[in-house]
């Protein structure tokens, strides 16, 4: 089990892309993870990606074993996110708030950006890129729905963008 509290795994997550393992442009599955406790497809009319669920976080993996996204729900009261090896899970109260994590990122060194939104919902994202994965970033996504004054985390996306499937034998 951990001692780390969720603010301190989305900081590290914001800075490498990981989370228990697991990152865009790495392999899946990854040793030591454990049975994944739901999975399907990520669209229902194509075969690929499909998508594996760890408590609160889940995976899309492309049909050559890469994974392209790693997203973390964080909306709800509280959020169960794997933690260790197979089976160990966390519970950490949720949804952080936006001055909580901005102030963790600047604490670590982890620089980020306001995502201009193409829409008038009632949220807006911040993104990290990762310094050693520069094709990959971190969007995390606040809602102000709720309250305008104190935005708090929805979920989170490490995506990849430079993944070429290799061609079927």
């Amino acid at each position: 089990m951990t001692t780390a509290t969720l603010v301190d795994l989305l900081t590290r997550y914001g800075s490498t892309g990981d989370f228990a393992g697991l990152r865009p442009l790495g392999p899946y599955p990854v040793a030591g993870r454990g049975e994944a406790e739901d999975s399907g497809r990520v669209a229902e009319h194509l075969p690929w990606p499909v998508w594996f669920r760890y408590g609160c976080m889940s995976v899309d993996v492309c049909r050559c074993g890469i994974i392209g996204r790693v997203s973390v729900r964080t909306w709800p009261d509280e959020v169960v996110l794997p933690v260790g090896g197979p089976g160990e899970y966390g519970t950490f109260p949720g949804p952080p708030g936006f001055r909580e994590l901005s102030e963790a990122f600047a604490a670590a060194g982890v620089p980020w950006e306001r995502v201009p939104e193409a829409h008038s919902l009632p949220q807006f994202t911040m993104r990290t890129t990762v310094a050693e994965l520069p094709d990959v970033t971190v969007d995390f996504v606040f809602t102000t729905q709720e309250d305008p004054d104190h935005p708090t985390l929805y979920s989170a996306h490490a995506h990849e963008y430079t993944h070429l499937c290799p061609e079927e034998p």
